[in-house]
């Protein structure tokens, strides 16, 4: 039951502040990977949970594939230029 207060609370976290500051909020969903992996080698009464484990595999490789997108869009210095005054407009 912690295991998923905190991950609710990391992802809750996330989505309040995703518009206003995404790299925060995308710290915090890397936080909710670690946390998940981190849960297969907590000391729990009962058997361990393994379910984190590839969920956090399966969150390394989204972020990794969202990465290599973000670096292929915003290469050109024009396109980044014109994504950044798009968001400053509106907020």
């Amino acid at each position: 039951m912690l295991a998923f207060f905190v991950w609710m609370a990391l992802l809750t976290a996330a989505l309040l502040i995703y518009p206003r500051r995404p790299r925060t909020a995308g710290a915090l969903i890397a936080l909710m990977g670690i946390w998940t992996y981190l849960l297969r080698y907590l000391p729990w009464n009962n058997q361990r949970v393994t379910a984190g484990y590839w969920t956090a595999w399966y969150m390394v490789a989204f972020w990794l594939a969202w990465g290599l997108i973000w670096i292929v869009r915003f290469s050109n210095s024009e396109r980044r230029a014109s994504h950044i005054a798009y968001w400053t407009e509106k907020s």
